[in-house]
């Protein structure tokens, strides 16, 4: 989206962007606390998520090729099949895949592509996982403020869209990678 722009637009552009993101993130804070309706919290609680989504979005909007060091993208022993399927990953894909939400993102979908895209795909996931990394930081402040003012269950409510759209998201992005690496290891032996 920005891509094309020089560094200082960019910074300005990204700057604005936050500064909308942080205005939004507070409107609907203070929405939250005054909040008595339990299904009407967790809406909010999800859309709170979303607009923080917002912030992972801009960055990679901006700076596409933005990663954190490399060993956070390493497999780690505990990251197994089995841990995968024990945390839910491997439902949580089948419901992404079977829901309205498979338009979402549509270049995280290797069916009918060559494998050519598997690099491409690969570095997909590490942006991904990336973005919802960084989509989780102003989520932890929202989350440390509703934890001050004793609104716990708006607590709740954003900590369990958090796990919906970021936590599950990003060990997707991770189990999908570790699949590629296993399966294709010559082609990312460099």
């Amino acid at each position: 989206m920005f891509l094309k722009y020089k560094i200082s637009v960019k910074i300005i552009l990204l700057s604005l962007l936050f500064y909308i993101v942080y205005l939004l993130s507070f409107f609907f804070y203070q929405l939250a606390l005054n909040e008595t309706s339990n299904f009407l919290g967790f809406i909010l609680g999800m859309v709170q998520c979303w607009v923080h989504i917002l912030f992972g979005f801009f960055i990679f909007q901006t700076f596409k090729n933005i990663r954190i060091p490399a060993r956070f993208y390493v497999q780690r022993n505990f990251e197994t099949e089995r841990f995968f399927r024990n945390f839910g990953v491997l439902k949580y894909q089948y419901f992404l895949v079977h829901s309205f939400l498979r338009y979402a993102n549509p270049r995280v979908y290797l069916k009918g592509r060559k494998r050519d895209y598997l690099k491409i795909f690969h570095e997909e996931t590490k942006q991904s996982e990336t973005s919802h990394l960084f989509s989780m930081i102003p989520t932890f402040f929202v989350q440390f403020l509703f934890l001050y003012q004793a609104a716990y269950t708006q607590f709740i409510y954003l900590t369990l869209a958090t796990l919906l759209f970021n936590v599950y998201p990003m060990l997707l992005q991770r189990k999908n990678r570790f699949l590629i690496e296993s399966r294709f290891k010559r082609l990312f032996e460099s």
